[in-house]
């Protein structure tokens, strides 16, 4: 796989978006028709900035974050095709949204973390501060990194 070019989100790229969170969510295995359900009603209307990481030509993961407010940027989606799951991807992703969000005035990031990816995170250098209960009623670390 080469190395991946991240760019801005297109119009053109939600349908690949949706699809890519479904197989990305799907992964650890939930349930997949509720998967399925939810990320059909992804929208992408919101004041997030988003990118794509594509490699040989092919979107293989995606980012977003929520620019900051009180000096705190959320980072709101980060999807792996799994695939590309440990080919250093996501960490291209994460890095170039933690560097936006200072650029953008943020002095960290947080985030509602999937379980799954918590490790990764931390190798990110994230700390879990705290959890939350999300919209499917599990129980989910809320992590920061400093910027």
């Amino acid at each position: 796989m080469t190395e991946p070019l991240v760019r801005p989100v297109e119009r053109a790229d939600h349908e690949r978006l949706r699809e890519l969170t479904y197989e990305s969510k799907a992964h650890w295995g939930y349930d997949r028709d509720l998967v399925r359900r939810w990320a059909e009603g992804l929208t992408f209307e919101s004041g997030q900035e988003r990118w794509v990481a594509e490699a040989d030509g092919e979107i293989v993961a995606w980012a977003g974050i929520v620019p900051p407010l009180d000096g705190v940027a959320v980072l709101e989606d980060l999807w792996v095709e799994p695939q590309a799951i440990g080919l250093g991807i996501g960490a291209t992703l994460f890095r170039h949204a933690a560097v936006r969000a200072q650029a953008l005035g943020a002095r960290e990031l947080q985030w509602e973390a999937e379980v799954n990816a918590v490790g990764f995170y931390e190798r990110m250098g994230a700390e879990t501060v705290g959890t939350v209960t999300s919209s499917w009623g599990r129980t989910l670390p809320l992590m920061r990194v400093a910027l």
